[in-house]
């Protein structure tokens, strides 16, 4: 049956696009589309016939499988008004399409084999994507790079289960001692080669979420003052009276297409007030999970912290020429100094620039998963290949072979693939 839905977002525009397709998606265009394009691939200007008004639009089709979804495919281009495409897709509901699902046009996609699982995750990833180098990442994905790398470890994994079927079925041979130091010699090979993706979460992280950075220190520090100072506006209250900020506060900043997700805190100190008390476990919280700490101070800096960068305020009121730290900035949130410098420090410490110019990330959690149980069983096979028998490191192998085909959908369960479907957007 042939399915319809919006394509673009829903609300005033100057254009929208409605989506259908199935195998009668053509014959219900004609219905309501004139004259329709005479052929494929050829955006026609036309009348498009609600049976309430006639909408001036445009008209594309694909033919099956040349199209998105490898099924019959048409576009209408109409103006953008709720009220025009809430006409035009019921018209195309009365001729016998129906409402699409969450992510069923790629559904469809992966189903009649246009694209596997990681493929179409890419486009929805390119689709959330809020910097360029998080829309590389997704474009990886899309471009097939993962799928393909997990498609030639599971070859060769296949071949690992060859040898030992092959031990297992000539027994008179007295393979097995052979086969086992084979089997641990390739299966270390191919974990080396799992680690070496897994190596990329902490990038790909940064690339598709940024980087979180906690502002943390004592009461009249200058935290928030800091705050606005690195976005460029006031985004939090500045007073004089010490513990003004008694919960955290979220900010975002793009630096040379590295998103910044600070996060301001209530000042650390002792007190007996219960709500600034929790404030401040909210701050040690924020603190731990954080990528960073600008951990601000007016005066010297504390001993060296772990993810911890000690921003030294307030210079312009105090001298700090005895400190010569890499993990201290010197700033004046006041009077805006420094703020470019600590900036460009924090990139740097996380090698930014190197990470977008890199190649393949592991940006999905669902990928990073299929790859650590893959992991799990391979580590098995390579830490009791000579206290176990053949057939126990087979059905390993035959598990992590399993876990790999997942990121592509080879293996994937349907309820794993309808989960993935169901958050995709309604048009994609």
């Amino acid at each position: 049956m042939s399915i319809v839905a919006l394509s673009t977002p829903a609300g005033r525009s100057a254009v929208a696009v409605v989506r259908m397709s199935g195998e009668n998606s053509i014959e219900i265009a004609k219905k309501v589309f004139s004259p329709f394009p005479k052929s494929p691939n050829l955006l026609k200007v036309g009348n498009l016939d609600t049976g309430d008004f006639v909408e001036r639009a445009m008209c594309v089709y694909f033919e099956a499988p040349k199209s998105f979804t490898g099924e019959n495919m048409v576009e209408f281009h109409c103006h953008g008004g709720m009220a025009i495409v809430t006409s035009v897709i019921q018209v195309l509901l009365d001729n016998g399409a129906r409402m699409a699902q969450n992510g069923e046009f790629s559904k469809r996609a992966f189903i009649n084999g246009k694209m596997n699982l990681s493929e179409t995750e890419g486009v929805i990833e390119m689709i959330d994507a809020e910097t360029t180098a998080a829309v590389k990442a997704g474009e990886n994905l899309l471009a097939n790079n993962l799928g393909k790398k997990s498609v030639a470890l599971q070859d060769k994994l296949l071949d690992l289960i060859a040898k030992t079927e092959v031990a297992l079925d000539y027994p008179e041979e007295d393979l097995e001692e052979q086969t086992l130091l084979e089997t641990q010699k390739e299966t270390q090979e191919i974990l080396d080669e799992i680690e070496k993706l897994l190596s990329t979460v902490k990038a790909g992280k940064i690339a598709k979420y940024g980087i979180d950075v906690a502002i943390a220190g004592e009461t009249n520090v200058g935290k928030s003052s800091l705050l606005n100072a690195l976005l460029g506006y006031d985004r939090a209250i500045v007073s004089s009276t010490a513990g003004t900020t008694r919960d955290t506060l979220d900010a975002h900043l793009t630096y040379k297409d590295t998103k910044f997700n600070f996060v301001d805190t209530a000042g650390i100190r002792q007190t007996d007030n219960e709500i600034e008390r929790l404030g401040i476990d909210r701050a040690k919280k924020t603190m731990k999970e954080a990528d960073l700490v600008l951990f601000v101070v007016n005066g010297k800096p504390l001993a060296q912290q772990e993810k911890t960068l000690y921003v030294l305020n307030k210079c312009d009121e105090i001298d700090y020429s005895n400190v010569n730290r890499e993990d201290c900035v010197v700033t004046s949130a006041k009077d805006n100094k420094g703020i470019e410098e600590l900036k460009e420090k924090i990139y740097k410490m996380f090698c930014a620039d190197e990470i977008y110019s890199s190649g393949q990330m592991l940006t999905n959690a669902r990928h990073v998963d299929c790859l650590n149980r893959a992991k799990e069983k391979l580590q098995i096979v390579v830490d009791n290949l000579f206290c176990t028998t053949v057939d126990c490191s087979a059905l390993n192998i035959r598990d992590a072979w399993s876990a790999l085909g997942e990121i592509t959908g080879t293996t994937a369960t349907e309820e794993i693939i309808d989960r993935i479907y169901s958050k995709f957007c309604l048009g994609k």
